[in-house]
């Protein structure tokens, strides 16, 4: 087995040999880029895929752990501008529990685990202090789990309770945010972290907590954060209802008049108070008396002597009835009759919710040369049952046509057209180079193993036969002509004895060093007898 890799070797290595000084530089450059190519796949196939370890660290935290990592010889990436580690993704859960069996990170995590450290001996006012550090670190690791924020500084200011107090000192707080680049944060984010906040703190209420941002903007001053989220939200549900309303009437108008030949302009006026309207509601036939009446009698000596008549008794007034007295020394008799009667009472409580219509104005203009022949009331009607226009609420819709200035969207149609042609005109130049750079490839690789079996055929051409060459073409032409072996080592024997154990003696020579080629040798002569 050795002795044939030995063969094949010094077989490539006489066909090297035999190339020009160019095929040389050819052939050995090819070898050369093949290993090269070879090694970066290798290189690239071992390299592991890397995966955070931690994130948003404080300069301490993340020294501390490359110091831990460096002596553990572990491999990691430095990103985010020194704040962000990352290391092999299959040893990420692995160094996890590792660096936090060694406290880290510790930078930051200044939350409840602050009070671990508390000891009987420690003071009041520690304690107080403690408990504040405490939760303004649970606050600022809450809040940088927002999305958008990338890191969070709370600082409370809460007053210690003393039997001196009074309750006029209210706990207030500020908070201080640091975003990710290109992140603007909405007021609906703002007011979560000032809700967030307040709700965390006994005794604190969202107009004491203040908002700022690592710019120097003040997102939320303290006093002006729910009138101001207020705003915002009535600005964006003024706007989303206008823009439904517009919506629906330009999706009829569209089919009218076709796509962007109208124009549809909605401005509402929004009710945001919140009322209650309380009602009650009487019902009785209209032949029963009055809600309630009372009547007086006197009666002297038997004979009615004069009545006092009738008093009525205002609405609602209960008078007790007396009995009938009768005096037994003059025969005098005193009668009060009060009645109260009951009807159906029906009370009712009406609470508006914010957001109702005050006013709606609509315009609608449509292209002339589109709506030359529509009915324009029909279309005013149409529009107004889309919005659901109320003429009693003082609503209003206007209706007119005008001649549209189409110079823009024609630029604006001939301008994509052209980035269209000029983004197909890159993308076609691009795949032509891809062909021709693919096509100049092959070309080379077909022209290099041209001009190789070229070469190769010109050098068996050129190269006189070796050794073996020689005797197996003398071996076939005329057996008897081979060279008898020397005297000194042979035996005397006769001519073609010498002759048979020179052939002999070399083809065993030749079966040993080279037996394929003594097998071809062999096959080329059965083939011709055979023939």
């Amino acid at each position: 087995m050795k002795d044939q890799f030995l063969a094949q070797l010094q077989r490539f290595w006489r066909g090297f040999l035999a190339f020009t000084p160019g095929q040389k530089v050819v052939a050995v450059a090819a070898v050369f880029a093949l290993g090269a190519g070879g090694w970066l796949f290798s290189t690239w196939a071992s390299t592991p895929s890397y995966a955070p370890l931690f994130t948003n660290l404080a300069p301490a935290d993340a020294s501390a752990i490359i110091d831990k990592l460096n002596a553990n010889k572990t491999p990691y990436k430095l990103t985010a501008n020194g704040t962000e580690i990352m290391v092999a993704d299959k040893d990420v859960y692995q160094l996890r529990l590792a660096m936090s069996s060694s406290g880290l990170p510790s930078a930051g995590s200044t939350g409840y685990s602050l009070l671990d450290k508390e000891g009987i001996t420690t003071s009041e006012f520690k304690q107080h202090v403690d408990y504040q550090r405490a939760l303004e670190g649970e606050l600022s690791k809450t809040i940088k789990a927002l999305n958008g924020v990338a890191d969070a500084s709370v600082h409370l200011a809460i007053p210690q309770q003393t039997v001196f107090d009074d309750g006029s000192q209210k706990p207030t707080a500020s908070v201080l945010l640091t975003t990710l680049p290109g992140t603007t944060l909405t007021s609906g984010q703002v007011q979560s972290v000032i809700n967030l906040v307040s709700s965390s703190v006994p005794g604190l209420v969202p107009g004491q907590v203040s908002v700022s941002d690592a710019n120097g903007r003040v997102l939320a001053a303290a006093g002006q954060a729910d009138s101001a989220t207020a705003s915002d939200t009535r600005a964006a549900a003024t706007q989303a209802f206008q823009q439904r309303l517009s919506s629906s009437a330009q999706a009829i108008l569209d089919k009218i008049v076709g796509p962007g030949n109208a124009v549809v302009t909605t401005n509402a006026d929004l009710d945001f108070g919140k009322s209650n309207a309380t009602s009650t509601t009487y019902s009785y036939p209209s032949s029963l008396p009055a809600l309630a009446e009372a009547s007086t009698g006197e009666t002297y000596g038997g004979n009615p002597s004069g009545s006092a008549g009738a008093a009525a008794i205002g609405a609602n007034t209960v008078v007790p009835s007396a009995s009938p007295s009768v005096s037994s020394s003059g025969g005098y008799i005193h009668n009060t009759d009060t009645r109260n009667n009951a009807v159906n009472t029906t009370t009712e409580v009406r609470t508006n919710a914010p957001g109702d219509v005050k006013r709606l104005t609509v315009s609608v203009v449509l292209n002339q040369q589109k709506a030359g022949s529509l009915d324009l009331a029909n279309v005013k009607s149409q529009i107004a049952a889309a919005v659901g226009l109320d003429p009693k609420r003082g609503d209003v819709i206007a209706v007119s046509t005008e001649n549209f200035d189409t110079s823009a969207a024609q630029t604006e149609n001939a301008l994509a057209a052209k980035a269209a042609k000029a983004a197909a005109a890159a993308k076609q130049s691009a795949q032509l180079i891809s062909l021709l750079k693919t096509g100049g490839l092959a070309l080379v690789v077909i022209a290099f193993v041209v001009i190789t079996l070229i070469a190769s055929k010109r050098r068996q051409k050129a190269q006189p036969p070796d050794d073996l060459d020689l005797f197996l073409s003398t071996l076939q032409d005329d057996p008897n002509s081979l060279p008898p072996p020397p005297l000194d080592i042979v035996p005397p024997q006769s001519r073609e004895a010498q002759a048979s154990a020179a052939r002999q003696q070399q083809l065993a020579e030749l079966a040993e060093s080279n037996p394929q080629e003594l097998a071809r040798l062999l096959r080329s002569w059965l083939n011709a007898k055979d023939g």
